[in-house]
């Protein structure tokens, strides 16, 4: 009930329901929480105008990656650790960003959370928009959706979610207690 299919350009997309005030928020996951070792990547829109827009993103190993229309900013945040970080982005509504994120661990229980936007109709960024170290990283947790649409007036939109492997973790074969893992 948190969203559901939708036509929009030419695609079927996630569009985050509006149906009752109290559902405003839309945390959703894909997967198990054991998972670590993911890259993230989705495509995501909100409606609205220069003053209201909502806020969407994605979530990795616990951490939210969001774009925040009424702010201009990508953020990063963790409520569970109060870690909350954003830099300037310029967010237009009724345009697609692509959003990618990676969370790369340290051996010493440290790590990076790494996330870059972009207009989903031009090149990739080779660098990060944003970097946040967290000297207590988040080990595990499943892939996600986030979804805000303030007072439920608005939707967001989520299209091309895609999950891999990424590469850069220094636990990629397992977690350093000795326990085997599969990816």
């Amino acid at each position: 009930f948190k969203w559901d299919i939708r036509d929009r350009d030419g695609s079927k997309v996630l569009a985050k329901t509006r149906q009752r005030v109290i559902l405003q928020r839309a945390g959703t996951f894909i997967g198990h929480p054991d998972e670590r070792g993911y890259t993230v990547q989705a495509d995501v829109m909100t409606e609205g105008n220069r003053r209201l827009m909502g806020e969407v993103g994605v979530i990795n190993q616990r951490y939210m990656i969001v774009l925040k229309g009424n702010h201009q900013q990508l953020e990063v945040n963790s409520n569970h650790d109060r870690l909350k970080v954003g830099v300037p982005f310029e967010i237009q509504p009724e345009t697609w960003y692509t959003l990618k994120t990676r969370v790369d661990l340290n051996e010493d229980g440290s790590g990076v959370i790494r996330a870059k936007a972009w207009p989903r109709d031009e090149q990739e960024p080779e660098e990060w928009t944003i970097e946040v170290p967290h000297q207590h990283a988040h080990r595990r947790g499943a892939p996600g959706l986030f979804g805000f649409g303030p007072q439920n007036q608005l939707r967001v939109f989520v299209d091309n979610i895609a999950i891999s492997p990424s590469n850069g973790s220094a636990e990629s074969e397992g977690d350093g207690d000795g326990e085997e893992t599969s990816e």
